[in-house]
């Protein structure tokens, strides 16, 4: 029923719960009533998957096999067929709904052509319209250029004598401001090399800090990696010691484990090492296990049913 000697902690919870029913359990054991109590533990530990569940009851019900099994093979069997035709009804349903909405898409799509077809032919005679009345204004610009270049060249025209007789002025003041930059000039180049001078001066004392803090920074990370390495190291010592620890716990807690029978009451020893399905298990095992399997599907369905 367990893994490695492991025991999980749905396990443990679906052990207790059906522990406390066969203590509030009034006359004998029957397979019924041992098949009854599993369920109603099942139902009241959900987080206990299936797989564990099948595990755990046949090797209990192993321990309570009697004469009413032809009885209880009888009910598997009306169960099965019950079952399968439920889930031929529900595979008759599923295969009518996708039916349904395979039509339903294809109008949907042919629906979506059409409407795309009208906007594609509306779209088109927009843009015929468009063009349309583009042409028109293009003629009615054309028309306006032309008019205003033929204005713009009498202005031109007027403008070029007033500009030579500027550019005649510009000249002269060129000749006296050229002068005038030449001095300047000199004065800014003679500024530039001193200030130069200063830069290349303070260039070279940042080159020196810089360097400076970066063999500080080499220096601080080759710290780092090797506080980090130790702190590595720690923590895998520390996983492993965790692991170990927990091995340790599960193997003293399987060892101090007592059965319901140990108590005043007379209630049949629970098997503590129980096989595990499909192997050396008889004819009785697989025919319980059909049985367990229906029984936990059909649990499913209604209580589906009841939800919905």
């Amino acid at each position: 029923m367990t893994q490695d000697g492991a025991i999980s902690n749905e396990q443990r919870e679906f052990y207790r719960v059906f522990s406390q029913h066969l203590r509030e359990h009034e006359g004998e054991f029957l397979v019924e009533d041992i098949e009854r109590l599993l369920l109603e533990a099942k139902k009241e530990t959900p987080d206990l998957i299936d797989e564990e569940f099948f595990k755990m009851g046949e090797a209990i019900l192993n321990r309570y096999r009697n004469k009413n099994e032809e009885a209880i093979n009888e009910r598997i069997r009306r169960l099965a067929e019950e079952e399968a035709r439920k889930r031929a009804l529900a595979e008759e349903e599923r295969l009518r709904r996708e039916e349904e909405e395979r039509l339903a898409e294809e109008a949907r799509l042919e629906e979506e052509a059409r409407l795309a077809e009208e906007e594609r032919l509306a779209e088109e005679a927009r843009l015929a319209e468009e063009a349309r009345l583009a042409e028109e204004a293009r003629l009615a610009e054309e028309a306006r250029l032309a008019e205003e270049a033929r204005l713009a060249e009498a202005e031109r025209l007027r403008r070029e004598e007033e500009e030579r007789l500027a550019e005649e002025a510009r000249l002269a003041e060129e000749a006296r401001l050229a002068e005038e930059a030449r001095l300047a000039e000199e004065a800014r180049l003679a500024e530039e090399a001193r200030l130069a001078e200063e830069a290349r001066l303070a260039e070279a004392d940042r080159l020196r800090r810089e360097e400076e803090e970066r063999l500080a920074e080499e220096a601080r990370l080759a710290e780092e990696a090797r506080l980090a390495e130790e702190a590595r190291l720690a923590e895998e010592a520390r996983i492993q010691a965790e692991l170990e620890a927990g091995a340790a716990e599960k193997e003293a807690y399987w060892d101090q484990q007592e059965l319901p029978g140990d108590e005043a009451k007379v209630v049949p020893d629970l098997p503590t090492n129980a096989t595990p399905i499909g192997e050396d298990v008889g004819e009785g095992g697989s025919k319980l296990k059909l049985m367990l399997g229906v029984v936990v599907v059909l649990l499913g369905t209604g209580a589906a049913f009841f939800l919905l």
